[in-house]
């Protein structure tokens, strides 16, 4: 059968088009994800890091998070939760939310932790 002349290509270009559509919104699905996993490792270390200091203490931890999570996150994550424990000398914090979704009806949880060891003064 042959087609009328200038529609040879629509056939596999209504195939091909929808496929290459989701691989592209599944690949920028993937970059959001990643860099709302990298703002809650941010969020992490720096709230690890001032649990730690002398002086420091896990409410200096969870606040020094949360405000690394306000000014950085925006809309990537949503639903953030920060959790600060300390034991046997170290400082550990936990920060998990969910990253920003561009797929209906999907949804990726992005946790991170970070461990600091904790300062002490040995006169």
């Amino acid at each position: 059968m042959r087609f009328p002349r200038g529609e040879d290509g629509q056939t596999e270009l209504v195939i091909v088009f929808p496929v290459a559509m989701l691989l592209v919104l599944t690949l920028l699905q993937a970059a959001l994800w990643f860099l709302g996993r990298s703002v809650a490792q941010d969020a992490a270390q720096d709230g690890a890091r001032a649990t730690a200091l002398l002086g420091g203490g896990p409410e200096a931890g969870a606040q020094a998070a949360r405000d690394d999570l306000v000014q950085l996150a925006g809309p990537m994550l949503s639903s953030t939760s920060v959790s600060v424990t300390e034991t046997a000398g170290r400082a550990q914090v936990r920060v998990s939310g969910v990253a920003e979704s561009i797929l209906p009806g999907f949804s990726l949880e992005v946790s991170a932790s970070a461990a600091e060891p904790i300062e002490e003064f040995r006169p």
